[in-house]
């Protein structure tokens, strides 16, 4: 028997970097996360979500149980993933804050830690950003979870003794890092002064150490230590590379050879990685942890704990002393100090032959020169209009960030800052000079460096980061002042790998918009306007920058004047648009910058081409509607949807009998009706139960519904090609409304409903993520199983089946 027990922690590090569209605060569409819209939408849907209720299945592969992760493994969300999660994932924020709730009840220390806001490289970073970068960190986790946070997460785990003596200073007790960063230890007791090596990785990863805040000659820095975790580097390296998360028992095992029984030293098994491992890397990664803490370790007496529990029972016994404390650092993902981040160091995720890694030092000298001219104007413009420290004022801009929907946090940051709070041009001045540093922090984000060429995804937003901060210090500079020059002309020492292109053109390519965005923005106010699409809109869901008015319109074309007006950073534009439909349905917008309505006049053919306009108009910008931004186009076709969709459905109707076909033809398989008339006469029946679909969504109608099922039969048996792409997110809306109904009282009439709807979908063969419909039926569910014969909770038994939830055994 273990003279111990078997306590093991596993960290997950959930993390994205910022990947807003710096000029609207939006995630556009990134076609490489397809099918998602983005690729926090596609990491959440496959690990975030799922860790805060992951499924326990069956031998049968049904639903059994539902389980928060969260609850059992130690876990930091970095800022820049959290504050997303919360406006867009509510349900699993909840769940997330819960489970750090309850480990705080069961353990007296909560599973959640903190992280540096925008995972930048401390130890590269200066003094100023490297407290920015901390406060700005413990702001944001006491929003989200309501206390003040035990240990602090390092991007990379990347620390030198400059991290240590900050993190010291503002309050963090310890950290996790790599086994690979430490150097040497000793006892803390005296009884061996002589310091041990483990450069090698041969340190005991099963106890806590401590690290004292000196100098490379040993000379006291500071009061206080920082203690600190090493983690398991064979089991963290397995769960990345030997897939131990397909397989609990596998896992579970692992964990238990790992520990000593014979040892009479309490013994902490502790697992790092990155928190993606855990469903997106691997693929229901999330179901093997579950089962792993709800099962296995329960039957194997391991008990999983959190690292600030571990720390208060059993305190360090040991110093150690970490690799290049005193220089550049080190880091778990560069055995070259932190060399991956600013040269060549011989890390990279591969690519060709010939490729290299030598772009990393021109991409960090453009944003050091970018970052130091910032600093220096800050500086400048700040001391004009505050009554504070102008990095205290920064320091304090975080309760702006965390929730900037709620207006009186800017007031009250601005009252606390300036020395006039009721000057609008020293507020705006105020509030843009936080906006630049934001940016140029957001430009040192750490995933820009890691990759292996300039043209990536994360150092290009690096870029668009960079842009937008010298964009906004424009105001404060001299007219035609050379700083994009300077920077490009930096930027333009990179090669890139894959097509050869200086760092200058990728910039040019990729970072800077092809026509200003404002002006981009305003012109999908004209569409808006030009289809009389704004009356389905929601007056509390727009852009309150942007006002407009219908100039001139008449048949296929509209002129609007509208304004982009941003008074919070003192930025305003205005543009009159000339928006025209062609006989094909074409819409284009022409847009005439800062120009006086009354001079846009209507184009005498609305039929003109592209191309002509651009002649005609050589000092605008002409685009598409298709060239607007991507959540434009998104914007603009649901409310085409919700406000065409069931008069172009009915439009179909009678269009066989009106030219004099008949839908029997469909039965002839020789095909000899043309394509042309076999796939007009196969939408009209699409669009009738399309229609029917859509009658049936708002109320149960059992006569409808049959109908609807006689009328797919017989499509089925004429082999025409159902298409009702979208129709399915309607499902699960009004799924959603009536499960909510039927979980708070019995309504025979919402039950019919329910189960019509789940018919109907398969019938339809509808795509429905039944991930969130399932979390919601869940205490449902549960109610059934502890009392299966209640006649309320049997009815519901075809949804618990249609939703892959385990009968009672005796139903099977």
């Amino acid at each position: 028997m273990a003279k111990q027990p078997l306590y093991f922690a596993i960290h997950g590090h959930f993390y994205q970097p910022p990947r807003e569209n710096p000029w609207t605060g939006e995630i556009e569409n990134q076609p490489s996360a397809a099918p998602f819209h983005d690729w926090n939408d596609r990491i959440a849907a496959q690990c975030y979500s799922p860790n805060a209720a992951s499924r326990i299945l069956s031998g049968g592969g049904r639903i059994k149980d539902i389980v928060n992760n969260y609850e059992y493994m130690s876990f930091n969300m970095g800022p820049t993933l959290m504050g997303w999660i919360r406006t867009h994932l509510p349900d699993t924020y909840r769940r997330i804050q819960e489970a750090d709730a309850k480990t705080v009840q069961r353990l007296g220390h909560g599973n959640a830690i903190a992280q540096v806001y925008n995972h930048i490289i401390m130890p590269l970073a200066s003094p100023e950003d490297r407290i920015t970068q901390i406060r700005w960190g413990i702001k944001d986790f006491e929003t989200h979870f309501g206390r003040k946070p035990e240990a602090m997460w390092l991007a990379e785990t990347a620390i030198n003794m400059d991290t240590v003596v900050d993190l010291i200073r503002e309050g963090i007790k310890f950290t996790i890092l790599s086994p690979t960063q430490a150097l040497k230890f000793r006892p803390l007791d005296g009884t061996n002064d002589a310091w041990k090596g483990c450069e090698n990785t041969d340190i005991d990863t099963t106890r806590p150490y401590r690290i004292f805040p000196v100098d490379a000659e040993g000379n006291k820095i500071c009061d206080g230590y920082l203690d600190v975790f090493f983690y398991n580097p064979w089991l963290s390296s397995a769960v990345g590379f030997e897939h131990l998360l397909r397989d609990a028992n596998v896992f579970g095992k692992r964990i238990q050879d790992a520990f000593d029984p014979n040892r009479d030293e309490p013994q902490l098994v502790s697992i790092g990685t990155d928190g993606e491992s855990y469903g997106h890397h691997e693929p229901f990664g999330d179901m093997c942890a579950a089962w792993l803490f709800n099962h296995y370790a329960p039957q194997h007496n391991m008990i999983p704990v959190n690292f600030g529990w571990f720390l208060e029972k059993f305190p360090p016994q040991y110093e150690v002393q970490l690799k290049n404390a005193h220089s550049e650092g080190c880091a778990w993902s560069c055995a070259h100090g932190v060399g991956r981040w600013y040269r060549d160091c011989g890390c990279s995720t591969g690519g060709g032959a010939d490729w290299n890694q030598k772009w990393r030092t021109p991409l960090r000298d453009a944003m050091n020169f970018l970052k130091k001219f910032a600093d220096d104007v800050f500086l400048r413009e700040f001391e004009k209009i505050g009554k504070v420290n102008a990095w205290d004022a920064r320091n304090l801009y975080v309760d702006v960030l965390v929730k900037p929907e709620e207006k009186e946090r800017k007031e009250n940051f601005l009252n606390e800052i300036l020395r006039d709070p009721s000057d609008e041009k020293a507020r705006a001045t105020a509030i843009r000079l936080m906006e630049i540093e934001k940016f140029c922090l957001f430009t040192f984000t750490s995933c820009g460096w890691f990759f292996n060429d300039i043209e990536g995804l994360e150092p290009v937003q690096n870029m668009r980061y960079a842009e937008r901060a010298m964009e906004l210090l424009r105001p404060f500079l001299p007219i035609n002042h050379p700083i994009r020059d300077q920077f490009m002309s930096i930027l333009g020492r990179a090669t890139s790998n894959e097509h050869r292109w200086s760092g200058t053109e990728v910039f040019v390519r990729y970072a800077m918009p092809d026509m200003p965005v404002a002006l981009k923005l305003l012109a999908e106010r004209a569409v808006v306007l030009h289809m009389g699409l704004d009356k389905y809109e929601n007056p509390e869901k727009l852009d309150s920058r942007i006002t407009a008015k219908v100039v001139a319109s008449r048949k296929f074309e509209t002129i609007v004047h509208v304004t982009f007006d941003d008074k919070d950073i003192g930025e305003k534009t205005e543009a009159t648009i000339l928006t025209l439909s062609d006989s094909m349905g074409r819409i284009t917008s022409v847009v005439f910058s800062d120009t006086d309505p009354a001079s846009v006049s209507f184009v005498p053919n609305q039929n003109v081409s592209f191309k002509q306009l651009q002649v005609q108009f050589p000092t605008a910008y002409v685009l598409r509607m298709r060239h607007l931004m991507s959540d434009s186009l998104r914007h603009i076709n649901i409310l085409l949807t919700k406000s065409r969709l069931e008069s172009v459905t009915k439009s179909f109707n009678g269009f066989a009998l009106s030219q004099g076909l008949s839908i029997d033809s469909l039965a002839d398989q020789d095909h000899t009706l043309t394509d042309t008339m076999r796939k007009a006469l196969s939408l009209e029946i699409n669009a009738k139960i399309h229609e029917m679909a859509l009658q049936y969504l708002k109320g149960h109608d059992a006569e409808l519904l049959e109908d609807v099922h006689e009328l797919v039969d017989e499509a089925t048996d004429l082999r025409t090609q159902f298409s009702f792409g979208g129709t399915g997110r309607m499902f699960h809306k009004k799924l959603t409304e009536l499960i909510a109904k039927a979980s708070s009282e019995y309504d025979e009439n919402v039950i019919s409903h329910i189960t019509g709807l789940i018919s109907m979908a398969g019938w339809l063969h509808l795509y429905i993520d039944k991930t969130t419909l399932e979390n919601q039926v869940f205490p449902i569910y549960q109610k059934y199983i502890e009392n299966p014969e209640d006649p309320h909770n049997r009815t519901l038994l075809p949804m618990f089946d249609w939703l892959n939830f385990e009968r009672r055994s005796k139903e099977r």
